[in-house]
């Protein structure tokens, strides 16, 4: 039996929450459906995977064991365990399962903060060795950024195995075709649909898209669509006015059918295009033609499925070029197709089930 823990899961609002429930159920449709465990969250969600809802990082022991789990998945950032970030409880509970048998499978979202900031100089440190001591304790690491990986795996043990995977895109893809979609938001068959998905995550950069809505701002058949956290924010030099739809957030099956209008999405990021980048990841998954940017994570892997460029002025003039390159679109949706084969959740599921299941399967 396999096991995956976060303090988080849906609805909780979080990233690593919406990839748990994305990893359980792609997990159940390989044929190994989880159990799955929780602090918080509504257990009904993960339906027909089993969910247990109210364990704590220091009942997690307990409840692992309750439910035979051989091989446990644990979802990491640190401020998925603390305000701060340092969380004790955290390697104590990795300690606590691997004593009792259990192989333990981290899966290393974000390793630490960087030292950037005042407050990240005094938790950067015990962050740090939190990581060390869980790295210590798991016979898997994954990691969705390379560099990630190899922070992580600098502490691990010889036999550990390390690897970068994909998160995949956490929202399903819409069953909507084409024309439903752009009818639903009233576009011409002639509009070019720009599309921003989700600008408030972190590490979004805004001053890009004001360079390509500067670059495009005369252009007639360009129709912006703002969607998604932090869409409606007042960001400045904006695309704006009646050729700009904004729809904020919303439901999963508006955000994905809005997806499917597309005819761009602009995705800069200012650590560069990962496999991580959950919003950039459904564009792919729906193979829209994807513009995203170059920086210090940067993952070519990620990069190959779209068109990443190292400045806001390169990224502006990709875009502006694309709006008028039918053809070129076409061509960089058909490299959205590679999506499947390595970045998307059941490639995930795939990995962690041949590297899991027979662990899974032994008998303490």
């Amino acid at each position: 039996m396999i096991g995956l823990y976060s303090p988080d899961v849906p609805p909780v609002p979080g990233g690593v929450a919406d990839h748990t429930l994305a990893l359980a159920h792609a997990l159940a449709r390989a044929g190994s459906p989880p159990v799955v465990f929780a602090r918080r969250g509504e257990a009904e969600r993960f339906a027909p995977v089993a969910c247990t809802t109210g364990v704590a990082t220091g009942d997690l022991a307990a409840a692992v064991a309750r439910f035979g789990v051989r091989a446990l998945i644990l979802q990491y950032t640190p401020f998925l365990y603390a305000r701060r970030g340092v969380a004790p409880a955290v390697v104590r509970a990795a300690r606590a399962v691997a004593d009792a048998g259990v192989r333990l499978a981290l899966f290393v979202h974000e390793p630490f903060v960087p030292f950037t900031r005042l407050p990240w100089l005094v938790t950067g440190l015990p962050q740090r060795w939190q990581l060390r001591q869980l790295v210590r304790r798991a016979a898997w690491v994954y990691a969705g950024v390379p560099r990630f990986a190899e922070q992580a795996g600098r502490h691990a043990r010889n036999g550990t195995v390390v690897r970068v995977v994909p998160v995949g895109a956490t929202l399903a893809v819409s069953p909507a075709s084409r024309a439903e979609a752009r009818a639903a938001l009233g576009l011409a068959a002639d509009d070019v649909a720009v599309g921003v998905f989700s600008p408030g995550a972190s590490g979004f950069l805004p001053t890009w898209i004001a360079a390509a809505a500067g670059r495009l701002a005369s252009h007639p058949r360009v129709r912006w669509i703002r969607f998604g956290h932090g869409s409606d924010r007042p960001w400045d030099g904006w695309p704006a006015g009646g050729r700009t739809i904004t729809l904020g957030e919303g439901p999963a099956e508006v955000v994905a059918r809005t997806m499917r209008a597309l005819d761009l999405i602009a995705a800069p990021y200012v650590d560069g295009l990962t496999l991580r980048r959950t919003s950039a990841m459904l564009a792919l998954a729906t193979g829209i033609a994807t513009v995203s940017s170059t920086g210090s994570l940067f993952d070519p892997t990620a990069g190959a499925l779209a068109a990443c460029e190292p400045t806001a002025d390169a990224f502006a003039a990709r875009l502006a070029a694309l709006v008028d390159d039918a053809p070129g679109r076409a061509a960089l949706a058909a490299r959205a197709g590679g999506y499947a084969a390595v970045a998307s959740t059941e490639r995930l599921a795939a990995v962690l089930l041949a590297d899991l299941e027979p662990a899974a399967e032994r008998r303490p």
